[in-house]
């Protein structure tokens, strides 16, 4: 490692962003650009939803990259800068390579399609339909969650029926604007988070930090440029959040964070954090409840409104989110706890299916109970005089560490939060999970049904690799700054002073 002392910036970073695109290009494009245009053969025998995609060689394509990201991050927090030529030259080309790469380890696009061409062409409330009901369109064999309503808000739900309106019958077309229009949302929130930087440098990185963060991780790259995840709209908004924070727009900032509740549930308590945080700097405690409670009534009626043009759905609106409440990711904590009890209590008399019932009952309300257990211990931290985001990352990054079902893109927003915030041990555990949080090995076809594949033995072995792959190299590094941190003798820093509104009005009341 002494050799790249001596050698420049410049010549670092551009070697990383050769190694990054060496991995999409030679290991994704080249592949699989060739069948993207296989999206016009409709109808088509193939159903993508049980059988295996072409995926290229993606264990390859993330060691390359994500060695490469990797060390231009620890670079990075070395001190070393690249310019911001070259930074932009690498956001463009890892995007227009990306762009020529078919949706590869998730079929969330194509489930997209649906919810729009529902609306448009079956004039179908999106809330009371699934997949199955139109067995014969063309694009059924493409389509995923054929028994589960929408689990998005209505903000992206009227996206999709615009969208689907340009797209036609085309799911080639359909799949080319998602990318564009989802990649338009991610760049711009990078912009959003550079200029948030810009208005507060003592608050945050450097401003060319997020094209870093963002632009050149294959994480991202692979969930919006590849892919095209609803996440890159909710980078959008909350990146809007930051600026406004930084501004001093308060309200306006908490709103924002509503707008995320609107797109994705799971993005709600971002927002009810922030306004205990405006509470905290009333006086007395009955004003602090009044404007959390005057927040929280502000917020429930935005969300209402927001629903009204999919209120015939009644109370399928918020159903479909519980449907799938019941799903469990592999290698996840609460799976781990599940697949941990359904092998051992059997040896206490316990009969298998009571086992595995007991174990995922008890795996749910273990996560739950921690991520409230995170929450309050946020909450209770929170000070007006000082900025809420570094506390609200950390809270973001429990419930990414403990809820039952995650996906990689769901760590987007996260980075968005970490690319404004000084770094610190919240924002080390999240690169390192953003880095292993993604499979790295081609998916296989979906299991049959519900119930386990193997022995109780056997899924708690795979549910441990699973961990320790996925988990393994954020808990080692959260343990290891948790270690470090408590030999490290305290420090007083000075206060971080949060900008206040610049005008009154601005302030909830």
């Amino acid at each position: 490692m002494r050799a790249l002392t001596r050698v420049s910036d410049r010549a670092v970073f551009t070697a990383c962003l050769a190694g990054l695109v060496a991995g999409i290009g030679l290991f994704l494009v080249l592949p699989l650009a060739p069948k993207f245009l296989e999206l016009h053969r409709l109808p088509t025998t193939r159903d993508f939803d049980v059988e295996v995609r072409p995926q290229g060689q993606v264990t390859a394509f993330w060691v390359v990259s994500m060695a490469s990201f990797a060390l231009a991050v620890w670079q990075w927090r070395r001190g070393r800068r690249p310019s911001w030529a070259l930074l932009l030259a690498g956001v463009a080309v890892l995007h227009l390579l990306a762009l020529l790469v078919p949706p590869v380890a998730s079929k969330d696009v194509y489930a997209y399609s649906f919810y729009g061409k529902v609306q448009t062409e079956y004039g179908a409330n999106p809330y009371l339909s699934f997949p199955d009901q139109h067995p014969t369109d063309p694009w059924h064999k493409f389509w995923s969650w054929r028994l589960f309503g929408p689990v998005y808000g209505p903000p992206f739900l009227l996206l999709l029926r615009g969208m689907a309106v340009v797209a036609g019958p085309s799911l080639l077309t359909w799949v080319v604007l998602s990318k564009l229009v989802l990649v338009a949302a991610e760049l711009a929130a990078i912009w959003l988070l550079v200029r948030a930087l810009r208005a507060d440098p003592g608050q945050g990185e450097d401003p060319r930090w997020p094209l870093l963060l963002l632009g050149w991780n294959p994480m991202v790259l692979q969930s919006f440029a590849m892919s095209a995840h609803v996440d890159a709209l909710l980078l959008l908004v909350l990146a809007g959040a930051i600026l406004a924070h930084r501004r001093g727009r308060h309200l306006l900032a908490f709103l924002l964070l509503v707008g995320c509740f609107l797109i994705k549930v799971y993005m709600g308590p971002l927002a009810a954090l922030y306004a205990i945080w405006l509470a905290t700097g009333r006086p007395r405690p009955r004003d602090r409840v009044a404007v959390v409670a005057g927040l929280g009534l502000l917020g429930t009626a935005l969300t209402a409104l927001v629903y009204l043009p999919y209120a015939s759905a009644g109370g399928k609106l918020f159903t479909s989110a519980v449907d799938v409440s019941g799903h469990f990711s592999s290698g996840s904590p609460p799976n781990l706890v599940r697949r941990l009890l359904a092998a051992v209590l059997p040896l206490f008399g316990l009969s298998d299916p009571a086992a595995a019932a007991t174990g995922a009952r008890l795996g749910r309300q273990l996560a739950i109970a921690g991520i409230l257990v995170a929450f309050v211990l946020v909450a209770r931290a929170l000070r007006r005089r000082s900025d809420p985001w570094p506390r609200m990352a950390t809270f973001f990054l429990a419930y990414l560490l403990l809820t039952p079902w995650v996906f990689y893109w769901h760590e987007v927003p996260l980075l968005g939060i970490v690319a404004a915030i000084p770094w610190g041990l919240t924002s080390l555990v999240a690169v390192a999970l953003s880095i292993t949080l993604v499979p790295l090995v081609p998916a296989g076809p979906p299991a049959v049904g519900t119930g386990a594949r193997g022995s109780a033995a056997a899924d708690l072995a795979d549910t441990l690799a699973a961990f320790a792959a996925r988990y393994g190299g954020a808990v080692v590094v959260l343990w290891l700054g948790l270690r470090a941190r408590r030999r490290t003798p305290p420090t007083t820093p000075p206060p971080t002073r949060s900008p206040e509104p610049a005008e009154p009005s601005q302030s909830p009341r």
